[in-house]
């Protein structure tokens, strides 16, 4: 069961790249540019195929011939609009170069004699090449000028996984997830833990894409979207693929961050009663369960001399661990069978109706569109498809989602009469620990084996008690993903979260820890706060005595260094609402004028298609998967890089980094923007991204470099939450004192540059005291008339000792204060205010002032 490779290169050159510059010309420039590709004569019947015409049929808006209507570039620019935001734009285009595209074409396909390895070669880089610094409208070219709200490349990613998944039975949308995720994730002791975490389980999600990536291909995928993941370039630069000199090695830090998410959607072939989706289903569990398996012989492998010595069944609970922790869910749905006998049954499982048009109106509106359209104007295949697979995909979703929630249970392991039961993990507390059952036995093998394993400077650290699961966590890197990801495991080092909060203090100290670590064999964060060099080396090596008087005048120079770090967290709104539709610009929006004139013309009865929600089809899912690996390749690395921090994950829309105190709120303000910034420039290359109608909500903790990692990570989490409470599109802030006090700020992305000058202000030496003094006063203060507050903040900020009344005046706070105050957000397309009362209010807005001025100091005192 394999793709027609030769049928799916066609497919994806049926139509030029440039295809918008010239319709008329567009069949004859594509056989062309095909024959450069397979480097020999192509018909022009030969690039006709049944993929293009459903493309375009679950693609486009209704329109009719484009010899009817025909939209061409006017003084060098095509109008294009932004996908999900609808914004309009002029997009300044070049002329036709022949020439040059068919250079790219051979260049790139130079060498590769079979079909599917010169598909691979043009989807990955004939976007890259032509779309240079010289010619970067080429990524932006639309599909359809009429309808310009996605790229000619979408459309022929489409086109593509649609040949490739052809099948005299039909098609089906396979879903798949895997789990846990948060749970794992956060059962990390050490940075390096909550990263191991992560690419586990990134690269578990991709082992379960290869047997759907080897028969079909990338373009079999809906979400996410592949190209320039670093995983799939390392499987495209295998010997059988590409190769090595087609696919430059991308770099470290790409391959060590963790970019595919934990779920994914695809097309398959449905074959006879949907028997070559659910085998495919099958299949990809099957591989993700080997996966687990030989990262599990791996990390096994590399423990079992050191610790066979110190019990000789240290892992008889191994097995039943690692085959009981993680779940793989796949759910297919079929696509074939008659129209109308799909949108019944659409209508009937999603919506309880008889009809389509009673379940989804807004749809069923822009499919009269297409049926106003007069007979003799029409294209040549159906456009009453509008809704159809948006619906399709939300109904696989709802059943991936069923498929989830029956969990399967894990017996529990044998015990024999009179047998003690052995000690939880210390990690994952639902499984038990390797090693012996007796408590002081267990207790003398672990402290053995703190001792003795060191597996590329990994430990197991004392008192630490591990069962299978955490092992295989923690020991992943050296064991199986250095390898895995052609990378060396030195590379797999992270900073311990002293170095995360100092980072930005080292930097300006001159202090470069990898620069230590080669010079001394060892590096340590706590180091930069001891009294002395030797002042716990029972737990930790020793400091070393030229680095301990450099970072003793450091100090003196500096400061003493921040021992508070921050963890941002960072989660995209709403979007299975952006997947299903909810969200959409309206149709007339993303049409361009002269269609829009056509349809008004046609009579006042296609208003309402013209004023529905723009229907999702395989093009908008595949432009808000390409934004969100966009930001998560292209936005996320950089931008935390820039501010000193640490990435843990960047998925897509959801994003985990460690940063200094000093930095977050810059770092995590510049993430927000061009989350919902319309594109993106990099390295002379534009991005797509979600645009401004999308919105992030963030959480921030802010956590003592002792503290226990799983908590502080929970926090995050729940500041996240609590900041999607508040009306999403916000950020929330909580401090962990090591006082025991957690306090908890919700910030609108607006007021973020405020909150950033007080922190300022303070850093210049303005005092806090009147904060913390109306702080105490806030159940008073909220009985009293707004205006009598107000002079309650002006009397405690003017009475405060300069420079405080000059670095943060009385009148801009208290503008502040009325703006926050009288925030408001849209639920549900109705206006409310984010705080339910004016003491929630002010409570809310003193608690930032205190954060901020704890964002300043990064420490206690």
């Amino acid at each position: 069961m394999s793709a027609d490779w030769d049928a799916v290169l066609l497919a994806y050159l049926h139509d030029p790249p440039d295809k918008a510059l010239d319709i008329p010309g567009h069949v004859e420039r594509a056989g062309r540019y095909a024959e450069a590709a397979r480097n020999e004569p192509v018909e022009s019947s030969q690039l006709q195929n049944l993929a293009d015409s459903l493309a375009s049929q679950v693609e486009r808006l209704p329109a009719p011939h484009w010899r009817i209507l025909t939209v061409a570039p006017q003084n060098g620019a095509l109008t294009i609009f932004h996908p999900l935001s609808a914004q309009r734009r002029d997009l300044k285009v070049g002329t036709i170069d022949q020439a040059w595209v068919i250079q790219h074409v051979r260049n790139l396909t130079q060498g590769l004699n079979d079909s599917r390895r010169q598909f691979l070669v043009l989807w990955r880089f004939f976007l890259e090449r032509l779309a240079d610094a010289d010619h970067p409208w080429y990524a932006h070219l639309p599909a359809d000028t009429r309808t310009p709200d996605h790229t000619i490349w979408h459309h022929l990613d489409i086109t593509s996984g649609l040949q490739a998944t052809e099948d005299t039975h039909g098609r089906a949308l396979l879903a798949f997830a895997l789990g846990p995720v948060q749970r794992f994730i956060e059962a990390a002791r050490t940075v390096r833990d909550l990263w191991s975490g992560s690419m586990i389980l990134s690269w578990l999600a991709f082992r379960a894409m290869r047997p759907i990536l080897e028969q079909f291909g990338p373009t079999a995928f809906i979400y996410p979207a592949l190209r320039g993941i670093p995983l799939v370039d390392l499987w495209l630069r295998q010997p059988k693929l590409l190769g090595e000199s087609k696919v430059p090695l991308p770099g470290v830090k790409q391959r060590r961050a963790p970019s595919l998410p934990h779920r994914f959607l695809a097309l398959v072939p449905w074959g006879a009663n949907g028997a070559k989706a659910k085998a495919l289903a099958i299949e990809c569990q099957q591989a993700a369960k080997e996966a687990v398996r030989e990262l599990a012989d791996a990390v096994h492998g590399v423990l079992d001399q050191p610790l066979s010595g110190l019990c000789a069944h240290w892992d008889r609970r191994w097995q039943h661990q690692v085959e009981n922790y993680f779940s793989f869910a796949a759910a297919v749905v079929p696509l074939g069978g008659s129209a109308e006998e799909v949108d019944t049954r659409l209508a009937d499982l999603l919506a309880g109706q008889s009809s389509f048009a009673e379940a989804f109106p807004e749809a069923e509106a822009v499919r009269n569109l297409a049926r106003a359209i007069p007979p003799n104007q029409q294209p040549g295949y159906p456009q009453d498809h509008a809704g159809r697979w948006q619906y399709q995909v939300e109904l696989v979703q709802r059943s991936l989602a069923a498929h989830r929630t029956i969990r399967h249970v894990p017996p529990n392991p044998a015990i024999t009469p009179g047998e003690r039961f052995p000690q939880k993990c210390t990690l994952l507390g639902s499984f038990e620990q390797m090693g012996p059952d007796d408590l002081s036995a267990s207790r003398q093998f672990w402290d053995m084996a703190a001792e003795k394993v060191n597996i590329h400077g990994v430990r197991i650290r004392p008192r630490e008690g591990l069962c299978a699961v955490a092992l295989m966590k923690r020991f992943a890197g050296p064991a199986l993903l250095a390898k895995e990801l052609q990378i060396s495991p030195d590379d797999l080092r992270f900073p311990d979260t002293w170095t995360v909060a100092a980072a930005e203090w080292l930097r300006q100290a001159g202090i470069d820890p990898d620069q230590v670590r080669k010079q001394h064999r060892d590096w340590n964060g706590c180091w930069l706060h001891w009294p002395t060099p030797n002042y716990d080396s029972e737990e930790t090596a020793p400091c070393p005595e030229p680095l301990f008087r450099l970072i003793q005048k450091a100090k003196e120079q500096h400061g003493k260094p921040p021992i508070y770090y921050a963890i941002l967290k960072l989660d995209g709104d709403n979007l299975g609402g952006w997947l299903r539709g909810e969200n959409s610009p309206k149709v007339r929006e993303v049409m361009h004028p002269d269609l829009v004139r056509y349809y008004e013309g046609l009579g006042a009865h296609t208003k309402a298609g013209l004023d529905a929600k723009r229907p999702v089809g395989p093009a908008l899912h595949a432009a808000i998967s390409t934004a969100l690996t966009n930001f998560a390749l292209h936005v996320v690395p950089d931008v935390v890089a820039k501010h000193h921090g640490t990435v843990i994950y960047s998925g897509g829309d959801d994003t985990l980094a460690l940063l200094p105190v000093s930095t977050v709120l810059a770092c995590v303000r510049k993430l927000q923007q061009i989350y919902t910034s319309d594109w993106y420039t990099h390295n002379g290359r534009e991005y797509l991204m979600m645009g401004w109608r999308a919105t992030l909500s963030g959480g921030i903790v802010l956590v003592h470099a002792t503290d226990n990692l799983r908590l502080a990570l929970q926090d995050a989490r729940a500041a996240e939450h609590q900041a999607k409470e508040a009306g999403r599109d916000a950020l929330a802030i909580t401090v962990r004192r090591r006082s025991g006090e957690h306090t908890t700020a919700v910030c609108p992305w607006t007021f973020v540059e405020r909150v950033q000058d007080w922190v300022n202000a303070f850093l210049q030496g303005a005092s806090d005291r009147w904060a913390y003094h109306l702080y105490a006063e806030r159940q008073t203060l909220t009985a009293l008339p707004p205006e009598a507050i107000q002079a309650e903040m002006r009397r405690q900020l003017q009475r405060a000792e300069q420079p405080t009344p000059r670095l943060i005046p009385p009148d801009q706070l208290l503008k502040t204060f009325q703006q926050l105050r009288d925030s408001a957000v849209e639920v549900n397309g109705a206006s409310r205010r984010r705080f339910a009362s004016p003491g929630e209010a002010l409570e809310n807005f003193l608690t930032l002032c205190q954060s901020a001025s704890f964002l300043a100091r990064g420490r206690d005192e």
